[in-house]
């Protein structure tokens, strides 16, 4: 799919009739907000975008597109120009971040070819992310590594009788957001310098994996329940820095066994019940900064 941004309507059209005779959908936006409320809906395989929408420039909307990621930097962006553009304007779209720019009247053949080139690098490169275990800003496990890696780490501990944890940790629910954080990879931004705290108070041994909300899940093998405490409490004390009651405090919750030999939950059991852990530390109590304490059980 081809989203062409123009304020001109006649080259939407002539563009689209080249894009859909091969096979490409089309939709149009011809100012600034509708290009914003199509992008924030879709997920094109490639960009037009004029060099003037309106009284904004377009490489400046589309830097705005950008910063907002309503398309990333594996999405191809074509410059649209009204005619043939002089080489001043070329290299300032480049310039703005246009993998290249085009005018009328258009050659089909080229575009097509070059089209096709570059989409199919951006479908194999979402292909290759959707099949990554790892999230490319943190170098953490993503949801579906955190899994995989669980699944490995308890197989082997079932084999021998050994012990794992789980903790989920993040920052405290807001005052006035009381619904539970959605865990849904790539949803939020991680925060860098939680990323570092992380890396700081957990071990080698331990898989690090990222979730939403800018909350953080620790696999830690050959850990129960009462070192799994004492894991989580390191992790918590790190990220409050010199002083624990500041706010913006982290929580966290916890799940693990002694023995998987003998323990019928999954891989995914421990990523949930740590969750629904962390999850009431985040609306509980402000004494309370880790839940699945085993003195508590």
């Amino acid at each position: 799919m081809a989203v062409v941004i123009d304020e001109k309507e006649w080259n939407a059209r002539s563009l689209a009739s080249i894009l859909g005779s091969a096979g490409y959908a089309v939709v149009k936006a011809f100012d600034e907000a509708q290009a914003l409320d199509l992008l924030a809906r879709m997920r094109p395989d490639a960009v037009f975008m004029g060099l003037r929408i309106g009284e904004t420039d377009g490489m400046a909307l589309l830097q705005r597109v950008r910063s907002q990621g309503l398309i990333d930097a594996t999405t191809p962006v074509i410059g649209l120009a009204p005619n043939r553009p002089e080489r001043e304007a070329r290299l300032a779209a480049l310039r703005g971040g246009a993998w290249e720019v085009v005018g009328l009247p258009f050659d089909a053949d080229e575009l097509l070819l070059r089209l096709g080139a570059v989409v199919r690098a951006k479908q194999a490169s979402d292909a290759i992310r959707e099949d990554s275990l790892v999230d490319a800003v943190t170098g953490f496990y993503n949801t579906r590594g955190v899994l995989q890696r669980l699944s490995e780490l308890r197989s082997a501990a079932s084999r021998r009788g050994g012990s794992m944890a789980c903790i989920v940790v993040g920052p405290r629910a807001e005052a006035d957001d009381d619904a539970p954080r959605r865990f849904e990879s790539g949803a939020d931004a991680p925060d860098p310098d939680g990323v570092d705290r992380i890396r700081r108070a957990t071990r080698r041994s331990d898989a690090k994996g990222t979730l939403s909300g800018a909350a953080y899940v620790v696999v830690a093998p050959d850990t129960d329940a009462a070192g799994a405490l004492r894991l989580a409490e390191r992790i918590v004390a790190a990220s409050s820095g010199e002083n624990p009651d500041a706010g913006g405090d982290w929580v966290a919750g916890l799940f693990a066994e002694a023995d998987l030999k003998a323990s019928s939950a999954s891989a995914s059991d421990f990523l949930t019940r740590a969750t629904e852990a962390f999850r009431s530390a985040q609306s509980g109590a402000e004494r309370t900064r880790v839940f699945g304490d085993p003195r508590e059980n």
